[in-house]
């Protein structure tokens, strides 16, 4: 049935505040580009249905599938809780697919999860492949977080988001900057700025000072492993000092509690006190 005038009127008007909504939102339109491509509806493993994968990429989709159970223990055993539901896991071989499913547009980040799906990179399967297994346990904790909080719930600050999925990895995502290295940068005045922006611009991640590069050193890889590392040490100790109020914590975020209130009141300080009692015994630890 043709469109009368006047709904046509509206259809237009909608159309045109979509579009000007999601020149105004880039996140909003990623979110809509990465749901359009969204990597669930690639072809899965006979083998093991949670694993999709692009045709190219398949040898390399073996090698999660068989690398995913243990991955999945290890997060659960790290997190204290089973996944709420399973993770999906998609492997691309296609850098313009892969941008355009991980809701980013960057294809060089090398893992990213959204919505469940733990999404692998096409690096991992050519030069960075060594990295596969540490990457898929560190996106693997993402999906478990999230997959347990209520949708709509204020997002936790990045740092201690990737910091946990560090630790809980065994330094996945951070595989070039040691606990040493991280360490020795903070002792040195290098130590990450624990705030609430968001480190998907690894340029932008806020240290006290620029810790040093050095000859030949990617520094947007750098600075991301450096931050990452850092925080993963961080959360380490927070969870080593006293096991019961980070447990807490968690549970509490898992909830959907907001990240300031939850963890002041599982560990009775702010973060930012508590990273300088932990700087402090870094120090006497020299």
């Amino acid at each position: 049935m043709p469109l009368s005038g006047a709904l046509k009127l509206v259809v237009s008007a909608l159309a045109a505040a979509l579009v000007a909504a999601l020149a105004i939102q880039p996140e909003l339109r990623a979110a809509l580009i990465a749901q359009i491509n969204d990597p669930a509806a690639l072809p899965t493993l006979p083998e093991d249905a949670r694993v999709h994968f692009e045709a190219q990429a398949r040898a390399r989709a073996e090698a999660a599938a068989a690398a995913l159970p243990a991955a999945v223990a290890k997060i659960e055993a790290e997190h204290g809780r089973p996944f709420a539901r399973p993770p999906v896991v998609a492997v691309f071989a296609d850098d313009a697919a892969y941008a355009r499913a991980n809701g980013l547009g960057d294809a060089d980040i090398v893992g990213v999860s959204r919505a469940g799906r733990a999404m692998l990179s096409p690096a991992l399967c050519q030069n960075e492949s060594w990295r596969l297994v540490s990457v898929l346990t560190h996106e693997l904790s993402h999906v478990h977080f999230f997959g347990w909080r209520p949708r709509g719930a204020p997002r936790p600050p990045q740092w201690f988001t990737e910091g946990l999925a560090v630790l809980a990895s065994d330094g996945g995502a951070a595989e070039s900057v040691s606990d040493a290295d991280a360490a020795r940068a903070i002792r040195d005045g290098y130590g990450v700025i624990l705030d609430a922006s968001r480190w998907t611009n690894f340029l932008s991640i806020p240290f006290a000072a620029a810790p040093p590069c050095g000859a030949g050193c990617d520094l947007r890889s750098f600075r991301q492993r450096m931050a990452y590392r850092q925080a993963a040490l961080f959360i380490g100790w927070l969870r080593r000092g006293d096991p019961a109020a980070f447990s807490r914590l968690m549970r509490a975020l898992e909830g959907g509690s907001a990240f300031e209130p939850a963890f002041e009141a599982a560990l009775n300080d702010p973060p930012q006190a508590l990273w300088r009692r932990f700087a402090t015994a870094l120090q006497a630890s020299r």
